[in-house]
């Protein structure tokens, strides 16, 4: 929606390398700057053992990949930014207040900063650290800095979510 990438359409996506020794998870994202006519193949997030992202622009005009993260060391999401329209990856990190079971999970953006009002990004997943329950739906005022409120929707087994911004 903004800076020198506007218009850019951007998928989130993700591929085993069945070529390396184990089978390893990478996620990656396709664009078009041509409404979907061609597509070309983005960057890689710079870590393998994550799959199954989302992507969101920030206000800043960088994408941040949101991914599934297989390393049990630290049981967050990962996430990794991009600032040239999703074309590289850089600075993959866990986010910790993102806690996950591995699972899939939703990103959106509900507002885009405004005047006064600050941009709003909200996420949805089971918010548990071992097992697929207790779906949550976090915001953030801070473009994903800090993750400061959280709703538990339903405190029983859960899984994939997909939040839909309406009007």
């Amino acid at each position: 929606a903004h800076g020198p990438n506007k218009g850019r359409l951007v998928i989130p996506c993700d591929h085993k390398h069945p070529a390396e020794k184990a089978t390893t998870y990478h996620s990656h994202v396709i664009y078009s700057d041509d409404q979907g006519e061609t597509w070309k193949i983005g960057g890689v997030a710079p870590e393998d053992g994550v799959n199954e992202c989302e992507v969101v622009e920030l206000a800043s005009g960088e994408l941040m990949l949101n991914m599934r993260n297989y390393d049990r060391e630290s049981k967050s999401r990962q996430v990794t930014f991009s600032d040239d329209g999703g074309e590289s990856w850089s600075d993959q990190r866990h986010d910790p207040a993102l806690v996950e079971p591995i699972c899939q999970a939703s990103i959106r953006r509900a507002r885009w900063p405004e005047g006064e009002n600050s941009g709003v990004l909200l996420f949805s997943n089971p918010a548990d650290l071992d097992q697929r329950r207790r779906m949550t739906v976090r915001a953030t005022l801070d473009e994903g800095k800090t993750w400061s409120g959280e709703r538990v929707l339903f405190a029983g087994v859960s899984a994939y979510s997909c939040l839909v911004c309406l009007s």
